[in-house]
């Protein structure tokens, strides 16, 4: 719910003095970076205020607060307003989300959720831009394991990346894919004191995806894991070869089974 004030009527929002920041990221889909600010406003509403950098006259991109995490995308629970490409910037103050529900200050600067800037016309409902919100805000501790291809060349690259709840995000990345290419990518966990392995599915490496593959580990075979956790385990990300069910297109180690 967007508030429209004017001078005929209602006096702007006023400031409480309390806000919080966040820094906003692009992804390889754009150069868009900046900051989004949470302000508490003293009549209860909260205004989202963003400034972008490198925005383009003309391009006023959807703006938009979306549940979960950017890394696996997730439903709307507000749109915001767009972008105003000639400044870079989009103002919306709002006391409701779009189901009717009410939401503070408090609950929007910790809001299990990401801020969108996406695209438009034919890139409509790409991610261009974001930040993750909340708990889901990374802490900035991350550890970055190699992958090789079956003959020992570097390929890729995995991520591990610690959010502020304590879970973690993980990024898979090889260096080349084919057009048309989907590649099954899996974390195999050995199996302590015997050679069984337990398989946990990630998400594919897509040419629409760019190479990459992006996945939240909250849980492993049903039970709930922690970055610092994931830091022990002695297993490995395999990146599977469509074309030979024997064979991999990168592998590597993960947690204790590193070099």
């Amino acid at each position: 719910m967007i508030v429209n004030c004017s001078k005929e009527d209602t006096p702007p929002p006023t400031p409480t003095g309390q806000s919080k920041q966040y820094t906003i990221f692009n992804t390889n889909l754009s150069d868009l970076i900046g900051t989004v600010d949470f302000i508490e406003n003293t009549n209860g509403s909260t205004t989202i205020y963003l400034k972008l950098n490198n925005s383009t006259k003309g391009n006023n991109n959807p703006v938009r607060l979306r549940r979960k995490t950017a890394n696996i995308g997730g439903g709307i629970a507000v749109d915001l307003q767009s972008v105003n490409g000639e400044n870079g910037t989009s103002n919306t103050t709002l006391t409701k989300l779009e189901n009717g529900e009410s939401i503070s200050y408090e609950q929007l600067a910790e809001f299990n959720g990401y801020i969108a800037i996406e695209g438009e016309n034919e890139n409509e409902g790409a991610l261009l831009a974001y930040t993750d919100l909340g708990p889901n805000e990374l802490t900035g501790e991350k550890v970055t394991y190699n992958l090789y291809s079956p003959d020992g060349v570097f390929n890729g690259l995995a991520t591990l990346e610690e959010r502020k709840k304590g879970t973690a995000a993980l990024m898979i990345g090889l260096l080349e894919i084919d057009n048309e290419s989907e590649l099954l990518c899996t974390l195999n966990i050995l199996q302590e004191n015997s050679e069984e392995e337990y398989v946990h599915q990630l998400s594919s490496i897509t040419s629409e995806s760019n190479g990459f593959s992006f996945n939240e580990l909250t849980e492993i075979n049903g039970v709930a894991t922690t970055y610092e956790e994931i830091l022990e385990i002695n297993g490995y990300i395999e990146v599977g070869d469509p074309n030979n069910t024997i064979s991999f297109k990168a592998k590597g180690g993960i947690g204790s089974n590193t070099d």
